[in-house]
């Protein structure tokens, strides 16, 4: 897995996600915290959460066709950058009055980032083929994802005490910054301008690529499939994660100080997974991967909201980690190999919105019926949710490696093509 940091340019967008994702889980922590302590209303706390996904639902759509018009790299060096200047504005803030600037800037920096991680996930093929290095990168971005949760959220609730909350929006600034000075010395360029890309006004032009894109979900032999067991088993884990503080608290009978922990061992979960998702890629194929994961996942699921012992539970969360990142795994790398460079940034925008959705709906549905029918019976149809995802998965066809687009080639036989719009 680790040969694949030997791409220059790839290495340059692994530090870069680590730096920028370390940022932002230090303010995912302390921001709530701050909201709380200037205006003591967990109405306010909560809407900081809640505005991290609107974005996501608004302008999936709008980001998919810009990752895929425009140059992806200076996409994201330009995104970086606005994003430190958003984030910034919460130092601005002093007192409960000034409290809506920082749900402007958790909405400007969730409204860029919506434009960000498209041309991320498209530039990664670019640069490392669609071969196995492939598979290696998605596993080495859930590396990096598994260490920032396992190191993001305790070091920002320290810092948060021991600082206060400007110190934590000044590094999350920072390390935007330093994310795009890493993406600037990225040496990769985009193919030639394509002229028939340019031809009618821009709304028809935005029209057509987003027809194009739909088009290539509807027709591409399992992509609906993948997108439908992957929706499903989203709901059902988002149901689990708003569960988490009333299973703490009234099931473990314990405080903020187990959840913590509990987030730690998902997070040692994490890491575990990503070299094992790295091995699954490399002796399966991902349908095979996505079906036995969500397998494990909904037999993990259905015993971790049960037990009443805090070292159980401690080792069913790390367990949830290894089968959770080899089908987040499995369904990047299936999305990559199956779509032509200049769709990747729709797909992938496609896919996010499908996750915010899904996330949304799955933690609203999850609250209301812990509430209504309890803890155990909610993750009891939880976890069925993430069975039914396994079955729905049983449909994606078998395809051969002749089928992915250049599976067996280090690279692109031709560059990509982009609009002279950017």
């Amino acid at each position: 897995m680790l040969d694949v940091l030997r791409v220059r340019d790839f290495r340059l967008v692994a530090v870069a996600d680590l730096l920028s994702g370390l940022g932002d889980w230090l303010l995912l922590v302390a921001a709530p915290y701050f909201v709380l302590r200037l205006t003591g209303s967990t109405m306010a706390t909560g809407l900081t959460l809640a505005a991290e996904t609107l974005p996501a639902l608004v302008l999936g759509p709008v980001a998919g066709v810009f990752a895929d018009r425009c140059d992806r790299r200076r996409t994201m060096l330009a995104i970086d950058v606005l994003r430190a200047a958003t984030v910034a504005l919460m130092l601005l803030v002093h007192h409960p009055g000034q409290v809506w600037l920082i749900y402007v800037a958790l909405i400007g920096e969730s409204g860029l980032g919506q434009f960000f991680d498209p041309a991320r996930r498209a530039l990664i093929p670019a640069l490392v083929g669609r071969g196995p290095r492939l598979a290696a990168a998605n596993s080495l971005t859930a590396l990096v994802s598994g260490t920032v949760r396992l190191v993001g959220g305790p070091a920002g609730g320290a810092l948060y005490a021991l600082a206060g909350f400007g110190p934590v929006v000044a590094l999350d600034a920072a390390s935007y910054l330093a994310s795009a000075i890493l993406i600037a010395a990225i040496r990769h360029r985009p193919g030639p301008v394509s002229p028939q890309r340019q031809r009618g006004t821009v709304l028809r032009r935005f029209a057509d690529d987003l027809r194009a894109g739909a088009a290539h979900l509807r027709v591409t032999p399992g992509l609906p499939v993948v997108f439908a067991t992957a929706a499903i088993f989203l709901l059902g884990n988002a149901a689990l994660t708003a569960l988490l503080v009333p299973f703490t608290g009234t099931v473990l009978h314990a405080g903020a100080g187990t959840l913590g922990m509990l987030f730690a061992a998902l997070g040692v979960g994490y890491l575990a997974g990503a070299p094992l998702s790295r091995a699954a890629a490399a002796r399966f194929s991902d349908r095979r991967v996505m079906i036995t994961s969500l397998a494990a996942l909904s037999a993990v699921f259905a015993v971790t909201f049960h037990t009443h012992d805090i070292g159980w539970a401690l080792v069913l969360f790390v367990l949830i980690g290894p089968p959770g990142v080899c089908f987040l795994v499995a369904v990047d790398t299936y999305l990559a190999r199956r779509t032509p460079d200049a769709l990747l940034g729709r797909v992938g925008s496609a896919y996010g919105m499908i996750q915010a959705a899904a996330t949304l709906a799955g933690m609203l549905g999850g609250a209301v019926l812990g509430q209504q029918v309890g803890i155990g019976v909610t993750a009891d149809l939880a976890a069925l949710c993430v069975a039914v995802s396994a079955a729905v998965a049983l449909l994606i066809p078998r395809h051969s490696t002749a089928d992915s687009l250049d599976a067996s080639k280090s690279s692109l036989a031709a560059p990509p093509e982009r609009s002279a719009d950017c």
